[in-house]
């Protein structure tokens, strides 16, 4: 009998230490993506996956709710000055970032000097362009000057790359910050192994609601079908760009999926000062060789539309202006008419995992030119690489063709056309990889941004989209849908059509 209760008081004990032990193991949530952050530092980022860490780790001052309406962030509320060329903001009180540092109107000075700066590194420097000036009024009162009455100015504001970062550490780690970063965020910085994850913990000081889990860890994994199987084996609670193919059996083995609206256009950029590409029909032919219905419907499995205007149905002033119909023999004699009958070899340049499917969209394209007399060589290249590549300046760029996606993270034309297709924006300036230039389409873009009639922009951008249409500068491709899946104990992850995941109110069962 004796020997019966020292058993069963050692299960008991047993069961108590597991308890223990279960309740010191951090909660931690496991999040996949394809491709690395290039940098921790918001003024230096490029991309939306780079973008998830930054939300993670800062604020802004507004910023989107899962509505996608533009609420508080650091800033409590704002006024604008009757000629619009005033915004003042009213920040909240008793924030710090993570090092100490408190957050007050002389740290948003910091940061938009910082922005505005050219001997900075502002990749996306157009989110910040309207802004002349900051001054402060009082400790919790900041005043911009803008340049210009600008209507997207409060959306712009939203953006990642104008969150606010600890004055104290950028002054301390320098060139180095974006290894060290130290916001004001949900999660503060842990750690960072390239190419691997980026490890992050709760800020138990957070200003606002949540976090939920003690630990979000964002790992890198190119491969579609690795993603999957992570999710699959458990070592996973979140994926993105889940494979087409994928999705009704992962569904049915009762993982969450969610199919989410994306802003974001796949397309194939076509160097315009590049030898037989300067000429308007080759690339108009390029645009007739590629059945971009079939890439959509057999690769995406329906989760896409095919591009038929420069913009997207969810911008304002957005317009049809096209297709352009898969026609091969079309684009065999626009291809005859610029001396071209026998056709001529190009480089391809594209991630692997950023996109989805975008290695199999590079190798669709490459067969579909081949068909036309176009031999396409494809390049891959890890996402950092690919990055400095795009921004060599026109005297150093190898580039030809090259896979990209964009989706700016406000819905306005302004963001989607001005740092694509206006002249200014050729790198290393911005992302007009493509070398294009319209005087007229460089016009009509001024006036989108510097207007705030709404009809005078709605005329400049129909215009705009026309002219870009017919002049070819890419080929046009499709506009993506989000695609992903879920481990059903994960609950309350945002997924905002910018292609952003916000994790500040994931919870884990």
């Amino acid at each position: 009998m004796k020997k019966r209760w020292v058993i069963w008081w050692l299960v008991v004990l047993a069961g108590l230490l597991s308890i223990s032990v279960l309740a010191e193991t951090p909660k931690r949530l496991v999040f996949l993506q394809g491709t690395d952050a290039e940098t921790l530092d918001p003024h230096s980022i490029t991309s939306s996956p780079n973008a998830i860490h930054i939300l993670a780790l800062y604020d802004t001052l507004v910023r989107y709710n899962e509505n996608f309406e533009i609420v508080p962030g650091l800033a409590k509320r704002w006024e604008f000055s009757p000629d619009g060329l005033t915004l003042t903001f009213y920040l909240r009180q008793g924030v710090t970032f993570h090092d100490g540092t408190p957050f007050n109107a002389e740290a948003v000075v910091y940061n938009i000097n910082r922005l505005i700066d050219p001997n900075t590194r502002v990749p996306l420097r157009t989110y910040i362009s309207f802004v002349e000036s900051a001054e402060v009024v009082d400790e919790y009162t900041v005043r911009l000057k803008l340049k210009y009455p600008h209507a997207p100015a409060l959306a712009r504001l939203t953006a990642p790359v104008n969150a606010m970062v600890s004055p104290t550490a950028v002054e301390k780690y320098g060139q180095d910050f974006g290894s060290h970063p130290v916001g004001t965020g949900p999660f503060k910085f842990v750690k960072w192994v390239r190419d691997d994850y980026v490890l992050l913990e709760k800020n138990e000081a957070y200003w606002g609601e949540g976090p939920y889990v003690d630990e979000l860890m964002i790992r890198v994994v190119p491969e579609d079908g690795a993603r999957v199987l992570a999710l699959e084996s458990g070592e996973a609670d979140v994926i993105v760009r889940v494979p087409p193919t994928d999705v009704p059996r992962i569904k049915g083995e009762g993982y969450r999926i969610v199919v989410a609206p994306s802003t974001r256009v796949i397309y194939i950029g076509i160097n315009n000062q590049y030898k037989m590409l300067v000429d308007k029909r080759i690339r108009q032919a390029l645009n007739y060789a590629i059945n971009k219905e079939a890439i959509v419907q057999i690769l995406l499995q329906g989760y896409g539309r095919v591009m038929d205007s420069p913009l997207t149905p969810e911008y304002f002033a957005y317009k049809v202006t096209g297709p352009y119909p898969y026609n091969p023999q079309k684009a065999k004699q626009l291809l005859a008419a610029a001396g071209y009958p026998d056709g001529f070899k190009l480089t391809l340049f594209t991630p692997h995992g950023r996109y989805l499917m975008d290695y199999r969209i590079a190798q669709a394209v490459q067969s579909y030119l081949g068909k036309i007399g176009i031999n396409v060589e494809i390049r891959e290249m890890e996402w950092a690489t690919y990055i400095s590549t795009l921004l060599k300046p026109l005297e150093e760029s190898p580039l030809q063709l090259y896979l990209l996606g964009w989706g700016p993270w406000i819905l306005d034309p302004d963001q989607m056309l001005y740092p694509l297709f206006h002249s200014s924006q050729w790198p290393p300036n911005g992302f007009a990889c493509s070398f294009y230039r319209n005087h007229r389409v460089d016009e009509l873009l001024q006036i989108g941004t510097s207007s705030v009639n709404t009809e005078q922009r709605r005329n400049a951008y129909e215009e705009a989209q026309e002219i870009i249409w017919n002049d070819a500068p890419w080929i046009f491709l499709h506009q993506e849908q989000q695609i992903v899946a879920m481990n059903p104990r994960v609950k309350d992850v945002v997924v905002l059509p910018i292609e952003v995941l916000d994790f500040r109110k994931a919870k884990k069962d």
